[in-house]
């Protein structure tokens, strides 16, 4: 590779979407954020809806930026959050604005379910039947907007949407399509029991995408407004953010547990094929897919959203925008036993209040009495996610039958000390952080096998290697029962 390739990485998250520029010199990646704005969601009656044409105008905003400083962008990569999807009619057309998973509307129908089909849904895709999973949404908008349901010829996930307004190519990316709980990452093919268990027309589906292959060139149309003459291939890049993430996991063995830390953490291990068994699903784990038809066996658990959700409102209350050192030297003024409460319970999803909502729950529970104290909110949430990522690695270790003495934290939360040394303390094993970038570094590197067909999985994270500083956390171990008395909240 004779010349420095410029790759791009839109990273689309639920709190922000930025556009990054990767420059690959053959040997490493240097990165730097071109753009970035805040992503949120638009509530309209009854319903949360994400803004794609604020997202595209932005997306095509960056582009031209990124012109002004390199002589030609080489080729570019989407990632987004998993899960959610837009529908289109037979003539291509976008069929209403795309619904948030933060919507309800969806899971009634996973309430109808079993234990017993539960089980049985597990056992054909290797997917943990959840709340999120866009099967319980599609189903829910089948029942709530049956005109739209019946008008829909297919199914784009949110990536895929944006591949399809850049290139008018219809593909369906692997590891978004895992989050839906219509693919089983058993046979990499869409469920036919499961379209048929929910009367979801498998047609739907379109071609479904391979790493490090182009979907297509940008639209003339996109090439006119940028005033270039050339082609600039998309493509097909782990889309789904956990999983480009993972790519970015600067890991010389081939054994090693991770939590990518964002919105949600995805705490969990690499593997080659998935686990499905009984411990697995007892164990609230889903084998997602990752890149190159890798599995990732992983807790999908909530993650820096609560904190977010905190700080803004502590920064609401005191009218300031406080530092998140500020945050932590705050938690570190509460001196009491850790006080704890299931990250994950429904209750904690999305309060209209988070702060007051936790501490009421501590009141509850008898964990704390007296007034309102942010101190106590704050490090509740550091212990809580702290104790979660504990049990799940212990929970990862019992059924894979392997040991991880590290554990790599990559995302934007690995820049959350006060987590970072409370997990090396409760796990008892060494934390080492990557980029915060991941999402944007694992995508561009995945694009470097565009370029060079021969490249591994091991190829590319040597480069991800060259590419970061790293930073060890470590900690003896503080057995003193705070992980099992946080299991017995669950």
């Amino acid at each position: 590779m004779n010349k420095v390739k410029n790759i791009i990485a839109l990273d689309c998250g639920n709190s922000s979407y930025r556009v990054v520029l990767g420059k690959y010199d053959g040997d490493r990646i240097t990165t730097e954020v071109i753009a970035q704005e805040e992503n949120h969601m638009i509530r309209v009656l009854d319903y949360y809806y994400w803004d794609f044409l604020k997202i595209y105008d932005f997306l095509l905003k960056s582009l031209k930026t990124v012109l002004t400083r390199v002589d030609k962008i080489d080729s570019i990569g989407v990632c987004t959050w998993g899960v959610d999807f837009a529908l289109y009619d037979k003539s291509g057309s976008m069929l209403g604005s795309p619904l948030s998973y933060r919507n309800t509307i969806g899971e009634k129908h996973l309430n109808e379910l079993s234990s017993e089909e539960r089980r049985d849904m597990f056992n054909e895709t290797g997917i943990l039947c959840d709340k999120i999973n866009s099967l319980y949404l599609l189903n829910g908008v089948k029942e709530r907007m049956p005109e739209m349901f019946h008008a829909a010829d297919k199914l784009l996930m949110i990536p895929d949407v944006i591949n399809y307004m850049l290139t008018g190519k219809m593909v369906n990316e692997p590891t978004e399509l895992s989050t839906t709980q219509l693919l089983s990452t058993i046979t990499k093919e869409i469920s036919q029991n499961i379209c048929e268990k929910f009367t979801i027309p498998s047609s739907l589906f379109s071609e479904i995408g391979v790493h490090g292959e182009r979907i297509g060139n940008i639209l003339p149309s996109i090439k006119e407004e940028l005033d270039i003459n050339y082609d600039i291939p998309v493509i097909c890049v782990p889309s789904h953010d956990t999983a480009s993430a993972v790519v970015a996991i600067p890991a010389e063995e081939d054994q090693f547990a991770f939590i990518s830390s964002g919105t949600w953490s995805l705490i969990g291990a690499e593997l080659d094929e998935p686990v499905v068994n009984k411990e697995v699903l007892e164990s609230n784990l889903t084998n997602e897919l990752g890149a190159f038809n890798k599995i990732t066996l992983l807790k999908n658990s909530a993650g820096m959203f609560i904190i977010q959700r905190i700080k803004k409102e502590y920064d609401e209350e005191t009218k300031a925008d406080h530092s998140w050192q500020e945050i932590n030297d705050l938690a570190n003024t509460y001196k009491g036993e850790a006080p704890l409460f299931n990250i994950n319970s429904n209750r904690f999803f999305n309060p209209p209040h988070m702060g007051k909502e936790i501490f009421n729950y501590l009141f509850e529970t008898n964990q704390q009495q007296g007034e309102f104290n942010w101190a106590v909110v704050i490090k509740a949430v550091q212990e809580s996610m702290a104790c979660c990522y504990a049990q799940t690695i212990r929970n990862l270790e019992r059924v894979t039958g392997k040991r991880f003495d590290k554990i790599y934290i990559v995302g934007g939360g690995s820049k959350n000390t006060a987590v970072n040394e409370l997990t090396a303390k409760r796990t008892g094993k060494i934390i080492v952080t990557g980029s915060n970038e991941s999402t944007s570094l694992g995508s561009i590197a995945v694009q470097v096998k565009y370029f060079d067909k021969d490249i591994t999985l091991g190829g590319i994270r040597n480069i991800i290697r060259n590419s970061i500083d790293l930073k060890t956390y470590q900690s003896d171990h503080e057995d003193n029962g705070i992980i099992d008395r946080y299991s017995d909240l669950i």
